[in-house]
C-alpha cells in the first residue's frame, strides 16, 4: 500500500446566516489516506473519446465509499480538485478517484 498523504473530502455549502447574502465555501466532510495511481492507456483513451480531461488519479485506502455529499477534495499540497469519477473497489476496501483541478479555488470554511 502506498501512502502519498492525506486528502480531505469537501462539500460546497452556504455558510451565511439566514436572510444574509449567500456565501459558498468548502466544508470538510472527512479525510482519507491516498496513493497516486498511474493512468492506464484504456482510461486515457476513454477520457479522450468522451471529450473529457482529468489531472490526477488517486486511490483512497480504508475508504469503501466516498461520502455522498463530497464533491471536492484538497490534497496535502493545497490544490483543490473536483471529483469527476468514483470507482469503488469493495474487495480491497478502497476507492479510485478521477480528479479535475479547479481553475479558481473556493474559500475553505475554518474548522472551529
Amino acid at each position: 500500500m502506498r501512502d502519498d498523504g492525506i486528502l480531505t473530502f469537501y462539500e460546497l455549502s452556504n455558510i451565511s446566516l439566514p436572510g444574509r447574502m449567500p456565501v459558498e465555501k468548502l466544508v470538510s466532510v472527512s479525510i482519507a489516506y491516498y496513493g497516486r495511481r498511474t493512468v492506464g492507456v484504456t482510461r486515457l483513451y476513454a477520457a479522450a473519446g468522451a471529450n473529457r480531461n482529468f489531472d490526477v488519479l488517486v486511490r483512497c485506502y480504508n475508504t469503501p465509499s466516498v461520502p455522498g455529499n463530497a464533491k471536492y477534495v484538497i490534497l496535502e499540497d493545497g490544490k483543490q480538485y473536483r471529483i469527476d469519477a468514483v470507482q469503488e473497489m469493495v474487495d480491497i476496501d478502497a476507492v479510485d478517484l478521477t480528479l479535475v483541478r479547479l481553475e479558481e479555488f473556493y474559500d475553505v470554511a475554518s474548522e472551529t
